[in-house]
């Protein structure tokens, strides 16, 4: 049995409300505990997740620190779902962080998924139906679970419906180590559990089609009874067989199933949204017989089972209770461009294949409730979990991380310019037939991608993401188009998605100039300044006849405080381009800095020249004003 900490065990309650009764897991990211609220009438239960930073300075500690509170506060909207658990509070107490989330009764997936018994269509496609629900509402708030596996996704006991727990990224907050010569953390964790787990992720740049390939292979054990990493893979294609064990299923479930786990995330829907549509077209035999979620039966009550957190003791081919064991840690090898980032992509809205509209109104969509029962699949059924004992679960919603991701392709109204909006004038009765009017040609990638850079260049952002979108649905190598996206989410004050449209756009060309000076933009609007200045200083070194670089390193410089650094790199960006407001009101404070006030005169009032309410060049010269009278 598990035993609860020393420090955990004392009568003073954690947070000044939190009594521990009982440590219920323990691993590599910390330990959870079941607590009672003291402050609330009837001091219900809830769960207490320890973090606890593998770091000890102070600067590293303020990172992890900002990180928690950061993704604390996305915690608490993604616990207006139904199908979350909600957070209750966090706090810090001696350097270690904790969540006090709601309590889930229930059972984990993995109690009704046995290799004996293999799923019916209906009842998978009922599973996917529920799972991919909340998921999408998950991918709505721009969230990446990044650990969907059995044991996190638990079967709520009064009303049978999937609760989604455990989201994967809280735990870099207890991996993270930084290396304060360089700034940057020594190991890029990416989070997951093989078999689960695409390659994409393990390589530490999940997407949100990460999480649709882990539903995937759910359905994939669930319908085989074969645990994922017993599937093998296609040696010349790398995807899994997994149809040879399953020749029975219905080919339009097997093939989206198939477009759920393809090896390639670009090949896969690229959200939960377009998966939940693809469900809704499947045939009607099995949509229509989709039972409602049913109570879970009830039963004396077990102490919460700890079998989530426990990994068993044995060396065997895996079995389903391998997914028991504690989520992997997978180290990949430190490079420029791979930071340490949650996974919140704030960029993707609904699509209007999902919502009718662009509204941004986090709503999840559901297959149409079933007319009339009709008979079932003729494949294998199971109608109850194959243990008898009941366990009361603990929904642990935890998530926290960084980077960043694929897209949610949304249906631009700028289609709307290329469909011909004025009816051709009624013909009088003596007029002779019109003819059928020519059908207008659909938009190419390549004017889709020139739009969006009308559209991004005229400051109409949201717009030009739609465009990009569209263009890159049609041609996916179009690196302009990624960098496109970067640039505009950077300008949105999405740092997290710009880091993943940057990391795209680099993919096709590794010394992209633009690309590179955005993703630093990026990265310094997330307070990465020292990763940020390490990528300026990249781009003038490759590209030394780009003024932006030049421009935005001594902006950057400028902003650490290394003024005369700042002004050599200011210069030379000007004397390459000088019609930028930013470096000459950045050249302005650096001589201010420096002391050298009527020189930062002339910088700061060529910069409101060029643009009249620049806000730290009004700032400088108000300061300049008021100093020097003048």
């Amino acid at each position: 049995m598990l035993s609860v900490s020393q420090s955990d065990q004392t009568d003073k309650p954690l947070g000044g409300r939190y009594q521990v009764i009982e440590e219920l897991g323990a691993g590599g990211f910390g330990q959870t505990f079941l607590a009672l609220d003291i402050h609330l009438p009837g001091h219900p239960q809830c769960v207490l997740k320890k973090l606890k930073p593998q770091v000890t300075d102070e600067e590293s500690l303020q990172t992890a620190r900002r990180l928690f509170d950061t993704e604390a506060q996305v915690l608490y909207q993604l616990g207006n779902h139904n199908q979350i658990p909600r957070l209750l509070a966090h706090f810090e107490e001696s350097e270690e962080f904790y969540l006090a989330q709601e309590f889930i009764e229930g059972n984990p997936l993995t109690e009704e998924l046995s290799s004996d018994q293999p799923w019916s269509e209906v009842q998978t496609v009922a599973l996917l139906q529920d799972i991919l629900q909340v998921l999408t509402f998950v991918h709505q708030q721009n969230v990446i679970h990044r650990d969907i596996k059995p044991p996190n996704l638990m079967r709520r006991r009064h009303d049978g419906r999937i609760v989604l727990i455990d989201f994967g990224a809280v735990k870099q907050v207890s991996t993270q180590t930084l290396n304060l010569e360089t700034g940057l953390t020594d190991v890029t964790i990416s989070i997951g559990t093989k078999g689960y787990m695409p390659n994409e992720q393990i390589a530490g740049k999940p997407r949100f089609s990460s999480d649709v390939y882990a539903v995937g292979i759910i359905a994939v054990q669930a319908l085989t009874g074969i645990h994922p990493k017993q599937i093998k893979e296609d040696p010349e294609t790398g995807e899994l067989n997994w149809r040879k064990y399953a020749k029975w299923i219905t080919p339009e479930l097997g093939d989206m199933i198939d477009q759920m786990v393809r090896y390639d995330f670009r090949d896969r829907y690229p959200t939960a949204a377009e998966a939940l549509v693809a469900l809704q077209n499947l045939p009607q035999s099995l949509l229509e017989s989709l039972p409602p979620p049913q109570p879970l039966a009830q039963g004396g009550i077990d102490t919460p089972s700890r079998a989530a957190t426990v990994p068993p003791a044995s060396d065997q081919e895996p079995t389903e209770s391998d997914d028991l064991s504690s989520t992997e840690i997978w180290d990949t090898a430190e490079s420029e461009t791979d930071f340490p980032s949650t996974e919140i992509l704030p960029d993707q809205q609904p699509s209007e294949s999902t919502q009718g509209n662009s509204s941004n109104t986090a709503a999840t969509v559901c297959l149409s409730p079933p007319a009339a029962s009709s008979p079932a699949s003729t494949a294998p059924t199971s109608t109850t979990p194959r243990r008898s004992q009941k366990w009361l679960i603990v929904g642990v919603l935890v998530a926290m991380g960084a980077t960043l991701v694929s897209t949610l392709i949304l249906l631009s109204p700028q289609l709307a310019r290329y469909i011909n909006p004025s009816p051709s004038p009624s013909p009088s009765p003596s007029a002779p037939p019109t003819p059928s009017p020519i059908e207008t040609p659909k938009p190419t990638a390549e004017s889709l991608l020139s739009e969006g850079e009308k559209l991004r260049k005229a400051g109409e952002y949201q717009k030009a993401l739609d465009a990009y979108d569209q263009a890159i649905a049609l041609k996916s190598d179009l690196p302009q188009a990624y960098w496109g996206r970067c640039y505009s989410f950077n300008k949105l004050g999405n740092p997290a998605e710009a880091l993943v449209a940057c990391n795209d756009a680099l993919a096709f060309n590794p010394n992209y100039p633009e690309a590179l000076v955005s993703k630093a933009d990026a990265l310094k609007q997330q307070k990465l300044t020292i990763q940020a200045l390490q990528l300026y200083d990249k781009v003038t070194k490759t590209k030394p006849d780009f003024a932006e670089g030049w421009v935005r390193l001594g902006i950057a410089l400028q902003d650490v405080g290394r003024s005369a650094e700042a002004l050599e790199a200011l210069d030379k960006g000007i004397s390459l381009q000088r019609n930028s407001a930013d470096a000459w009101s950045a050249r302005g404070g650096a001589l201010w800095n420096l002391k050298r006030f009527d020189e930062a005169i002339p910088s700061l009032d060529k910069a409101l020249e060029l643009q009249p309410n620049h806000p730290q060049a009004l700032k400088l010269r108000k300061q300049a004003k008021e100093k020097l009278g003048r």
